[in-house]
């Protein structure tokens, strides 16, 4: 019998779903580096870790990576091992290396993905790190109404699409970097809104 299933009670993720999932994790470490000149905070090693997990998953297990096979099966049956197995070490470890290299693989060409994707909306992510610093604490409501330059239920997103302030938050921004590369405080204070 066929039916369809609301996604909350769905038991399997598409290929797709867990990609998005890694290109999240990966955003981290993406946007510290583009953001901080090539630098990037300890901060990121959970999200590195859980993009790792998926990609290790999507690989070798859920056929979900750039071969068919399963890396258990493989691994249970010894298949790939010359004369049946005798060279289990070598062989394990040959198996291991081809996994990782291509878990490796994955990673990068989605890290590529997600550096686009910031390039791509660098406005808006200066104009969130803003607003976060600005209220620290923001619902879900207000972070799309800063990325849609709207008013939200307490953040008015509107100032963000003006070019002058845009101007000043990445002014604000460059003098971060130069602080941060120094160990100091920045010279330009954070734009206030109004």
């Amino acid at each position: 019998m066929v039916a369809s299933i609301p996604p909350d009670d769905q038991f399997t993720r598409w290929k797709s779903e867990y990609q998005s999932a890694i290109l999240v994790s990966l955003a981290s470490l993406a946007g510290e580096r583009m953001f901080f000149d090539g630098d990037n905070s300890s901060g990121v090693s959970g999200d590195l870790e859980s993009a790792t997990t998926i990609a290790s998953l999507m690989e070798g297990h859920w056929g979900m990576g750039s071969t068919i096979s399963s890396h258990v099966s493989n691994r249970r049956f010894e298949m790939g091992a010359p004369g049946g197995g005798k060279g289990k070490d070598d062989t394990e470890k040959q198996m291991r290396m081809a996994l990782s290299d291509r878990i490796e693989e994955n990673l990068g060409s989605l890290l590529t993905q997600a550096e686009e994707i910031l390039r791509e909306n660098r406005n808006q992510v200066l104009a969130l790190a803003h607003a976060l610093e600005t209220y620290k604490t923001m619902s879900g409501e207000d972070v799309a109404a800063v990325i849609e330059g709207v008013k939200g239920s307490i953040v008015d997103g509107r100032p963000y699409l003006d070019p002058n302030f845009l101007a000043e938050i990445e002014k604000y921004h460059s003098a971060s970097v130069v602080a941060h590369r120094e160990h100091r405080i920045p010279d330009v204070h954070l734009p206030v809104i109004g």
